[in-house]
């Protein structure tokens, strides 16, 4: 039908979050909320880039942003997050999320 349900529309603002994390587009209080595992160690890996998600000693905290933003993101293929503007990400991550719903 083309809609989407309650978790989708969350991963969905979750990632429209992120996009504008990376892209730094948020007020100066969230410049800092994230650290990449490039700025934790210094030897180079595959997942450099990749933001790290904040350790969870609960089970509430893992539906926070600050744990589910980077599962997200980091889940998201190059295409999708390397989009220039706003628009065209949200386009091509509505395009996936509907890709993906077809499939299932």
């Amino acid at each position: 039908m083309g809609i989407l349900d309650i978790f989708q529309v969350n991963s969905f603002e979750i990632a429209k979050f992120m996009f504008c994390y990376q892209n730094q587009l948020l007020p100066p209080m969230f410049l800092n909320l994230f650290l990449t595992s490039s700025q934790v160690h210094n030897y180079g890996t595959r997942a450099a880039n990749h933001y790290r998600s904040h350790s969870c000693r609960t089970n509430l905290k893992q539906f926070t942003i600050l744990y589910q933003g980077p599962k997200i993101w980091n889940s998201l293929p190059i295409s999708i997050t390397s989009s220039s503007s706003f628009f065209t990400f949200k386009a091509k991550l509505l395009h996936a999320v509907f890709i993906y719903k077809m499939m299932n």
